[in-house]
Formats: structure tokens, C-alpha cells, sequence
């Protein structure tokens, strides 16, 4: 489980995030929506241990994060919107690399290991370009990896900023496969800025708007309330402060 208590977090005079409330539970992809800069980002780092509350507080499993951010990254596997990948390294040093840095604390053998890089390998459909590097790997490959990572010491919480991003539509369906399949074990708060995917896999939302929770819940009760005919109507009713200082 994920949950934020009226976390705030400020740069100097300018407030990213303001006052959200929000959670997320095992068995279902929860998504945050939410413009190009609206915070979504900032939380997200967050709940991964990358920053603290200004005031607030974030819970992953019920361990505060700014207390023992150590044990929330053991359980915790992040995929950024632009991940840092080793172009010179091939997939599978990589991976062993990912694996020997992400189990450290475990004090496991090589055996296991070496099981979990065979695991995510397979389960991210990775196996046909183990011996190339990473800077020759397509996009829809970086992102494949850049999830294979994220789940090589099999985390309870998985955290997504924007994983289809720049994706073909057959490598979108591949990830939303792969997503859906996760959710039945884990814990998935997704973020995106696209509809279609909050509709296509989330079943909780949480709208951020200028740093502010300006809406949640399930996605056809969102439209409902705003009293609108679709989720995209409330959406851009939601956010249409936010969406008009963009342009």
C-alpha cells in the first residue's frame, strides 16, 4: 500500500505539491493524472525515497519514508519516464549488475542471482537481446529493461512515471499486458498525462492539477461528479487552469 498525508513539498518560495492526500492498494493499477507539471513527478519521487516532505508525510507498507527511506527502496521498484540505462553495458550486465546492487542486503548467493536476472528476463520478454548493448536497443527494448530492473528484487510497490511514453502501439499493448499481469501481486501507482491509458488499465485515479488533489476516485464515478458525459470531459474540466497555462 502507498499513501501520502498531506504531503507538500516546496522549492525555495515555489510549492510543487500542495496538501495531497492520496493512496493506493495491492491488486489494482492506481493511477495519478495529471498535466505536464502539475506534481505528478514530485510525488512519485517521493513515495520512492528520492526526496522528502517539505510537511506531510508518505507511508509505503506502513514504513514512513522519510524515516527509513533504506527499507522503503528494498520494496519498492521504480520506472522513470527517462531511465537511467548504461549504453556501453550489455542486457545482461546490466542485469547482473541491477540484481548484485538491489539484493545486496539479502546476502544471497550467486545462484539467486542469477535466477532473478532469469526471471525478469523472461517475464519482460528480454531474453533475445541479452548479448546486445543497451544503446543499440529500440525504445520499446530500453523500456522492457528499464522493467526488468525495477522488478529484478521482486518488489511489493511498483512506481511508473509515464511507461509508455513514446511507444509504437503494438509495444503499447505489450506493456499494458505486462502491467495488468503485475497488478495481481502488487501494489502499481501509475502516472501519465494520457487518458487512454488511465482508462485502459487504472482503476482508482487521482487527478493533480497545479500541485493540488483536485479529484479521485473510480473513473466512471470522476466523470459522473464533475457532470460530465466522459472521463476525458473531466479531465480537461479538472484541469483547465492547468491544461490553458501550458499553451
Amino acid at each position: 500500500m502507498i499513501q501520502t498525508v498531506n504531503f507538500t513539498k516546496k522549492y525555495g518560495k515555489n510549492t510543487a505539491v500542495d496538501g495531497v492526500n492520496l493512496s493506493a492498494e495491492k491488486g489494482c493499477v492506481t493511477g495519478l493524472l495529471g498535466p505536464n507539471g502539475a506534481g505528478k513527478t514530485t510525488i512519485l519521487k517521493a513515495i520512492c525515497g528520492l526526496h522528502y516532505a517539505t510537511s506531510g508525510t508518505v507511508f509505503v507498507q506502513n514504513i514512513d519514508v522519510a524515516e527509513n527511506p533504506v527499507a522503503v527502496k528494498e520494496i519498492v521498484g521504480y520506472v522513470s519516464e527517462q531511465p537511467a540505462l548504461f549504453g556501453s553495458y550489455k542486457v545482461r550486465d546490466f542485469l547482473d549488475y541491477s540484481a548484485k546492487i538491489r539484493l545486496a542486503s539479502s546476502k544471497k548467493d550467486k545462484k539467486f542471482y542469477a535466477e532473478s536476472v532469469e526471471k525478469v528476463t523472461f517475464l519482460c520478454n528480454i531474453q533475445d537481446v541479452l548479448d546486445k548493448k543497451i544503446r543499440e536497443l529500440s525504445k520499446g527494448y530500453r523500456q522492457r529493461l528499464s522493467f526488468a530492473q525495477a522488478l529484478i528484487h521482486d518488489p511489493a510497490v511498483l512506481v511508473l512515471d509515464e511507461p509508455v511514453s513514446g511507444l509504437d502501439p503494438v509495444q503499447i499493448h505489450q506493456m499494458r499486458s505486462l502491467i495488468k499481469n503485475l497488478a495481481h501481486s502488487k501494489t502499481i501507482l501509475l502516472s501519465t498525462h494520457l487518458m487512454q491509458e488511465v482508462e485502459a488499465l487504472c482503476q482508482e485515479v487521482h487527478i493533480i492539477s497545479k500541485g493540488k488533489l483536485v479529484a479521485s476516485g473510480l473513473v466512471n464515478q470522476i466523470a459522473q461528479a464533475s457532470g460530465c458525459n466522459t472521463f476525458e470531459e473531466a479531465f480537461l474540466q479538472l484541469t483547465a487552469e492547468d491544461s490553458q497555462k501550458e499553451r
